[in-house]
């Protein structure tokens, strides 16, 4: 796997329209974000998804989509993004799948700490800078 920016726009659009991100982000807004981290197959050059880390009330947060049946990259990409940083990374979902993602590449669920936006509880995890 292959962790770049965006390389072909048009191929980023299709990821973006066809898994949209439970997120209050634009296009716009993503595609200028400087920490965007498009992870690539590293044997075909095909996206496989991307990472968006942004600050948020004080907290780095994570958020991301990727391709399906595609674990093993997601996990390597969120992991190898986490360890850029030198802080606690936090991450909010909705999505159940999305949270055992986020458990095998080391973040834990905080309970008690759902944060409600519009129709959606979104479950609270973070990722300790040392482990």
């Amino acid at each position: 796997m292959i962790i770049d920016h965006i390389r072909d726009e048009k191929e980023f659009k299709k990821l973006y329209d066809d898994r949209p991100m439970p997120s209050p982000y634009d296009y716009d807004w993503l595609i200028n974000n400087p920490h965007l981290y498009c992870f690539y197959d590293e044997n075909n050059g095909k996206l496989l998804g991307f990472i968006t880390v942004q600050r948020e009330g004080g907290e780095l947060t994570l958020s991301g989509v990727s391709i399906k049946k595609n674990l093993a990259n997601i996990i390597t990409a969120i992991i190898t993004v986490c360890d850029n940083f030198n802080e606690n990374m936090y991450s909010y979902t909705p999505l159940k799948h999305a949270g055992l993602v986020l458990k095998k590449a080391g973040f834990k669920e905080i309970k008690n700490n759902d944060k409600p936006i519009n129709d959606l509880i979104l479950k609270k995890y973070v990722r300790y800078k040392n482990g």
